[in-house]
């Protein structure tokens, strides 16, 4: 039987303190920011659509028991690295930090990637004023199949335009999978239907930055337990683990439920809203 404060999150409204679970991995953290792991299915922040939806930076002040400020959004069913200022002063310096640094994402996308190298994409992003500002992406190989016809990429977005990876892989006749804006619904059905995809194949994967202190951070995000499910299940997996082997590590814990997981993570003994026992997060390289 659902909950009370299930139903409540279920109807995009704001759950007593005492039921907000499972806490956020926090995969680094220092003197006026922290770095947060995203989960899936949830907004970065509230807008005039959602003006009552718990969102990540009532997630993230709730948990961290004072203000905080948002340095970079993510697609509501994106997850991964996400950076946030505990100190307002500090959010204009982070923000400029990260357009210098370098984001990474793991995409899984239709189709059978026929590069081995990797590919540069320049294709400018258009904007709904009618604008084109300049776009650079690089796209390496990570794994592939032909059953079922799809890939797993590594992307590196060079500059920070609205929905970037999404469109330049898209531009190689590659979308993301489940991607409504950018991919082919009759696709994203079939995935949906067959393999209980049940959200955007996309996830912020690393965060490299020059600190305003001086220091440097390096963090990555393990895959939430949804993705991690679902690519054990591809041909490709052994192959992107051997290119990347930072994929295989212990899962992160969804904040809702997830019928896919919890069929075919038992025999993992993964359950969508619950860590690994003796799980630990893990620790960034910060200089």
């Amino acid at each position: 039987m659902e909950s009370a404060s299930e139903a409540l999150l279920a109807a995009g409204g704001t759950p007593p303190r005492a039921h907000r679970h499972p806490r956020l991995v926090v995969l680094a953290s220092g003197d006026g920011w922290l770095v947060v792991a995203k989960p899936p299915r949830v907004i970065s922040h509230r807008n005039a659509a959602h003006p009552r939806e718990y969102a990540m930076l009532q997630r993230v002040r709730d948990q961290v028991g004072g203000r905080v400020w948002l340095v970079h959004r993510l697609d509501r069913a994106t997850s991964g690295c996400q950076l946030f200022a505990t100190r307002q002063s500090m959010a204009g310096p982070l923000s400029k930090a990260l357009a210098a640094g370098q984001k990474s994402y793991l995409a899984m996308v239709r189709g059978w990637f026929k590069h081995e190298a990797p590919v540069t994409v320049d294709s400018p992003i258009k904007y709904p004023d009618g604008s084109f500002k300049d776009a650079h992406s690089e796209v390496h190989l990570l794994g592939r199949s032909h059953e079922p016809r799809c890939s797993l990429l590594h992307v590196l977005p060079f500059t920070g335009r609205h929905h970037q990876v999404r469109r330049h892989v898209r531009d190689l006749h590659h979308p993301v999978l489940r991607d409504g804006y950018h991919g082919d619904s009759r696709v994203n059905r079939w995935w949906r239907e067959t393999y209980g995809m049940a959200r955007l194949g996309l996830h912020a994967w690393r965060l490299a930055l020059e600190l305003p202190d001086g220091g440097r951070l390096d963090v990555t995000c393990p895959l939430f337990v949804d993705h991690a499910v679902l690519w054990r299940r591809m041909p490709w997996w052994d192959a992107a683990v051997e290119r990347f082997s930072g994929l295989a590590g212990d899962p992160l814990p969804l904040v809702d439920a997830d019928a896919s997981v919890e069929t075919h993570g038992a025999a993992l003994g993964w359950r969508a809203r619950q860590t690994p026992i003796g799980y630990t997060p893990p620790r960034a390289r910060t200089s």
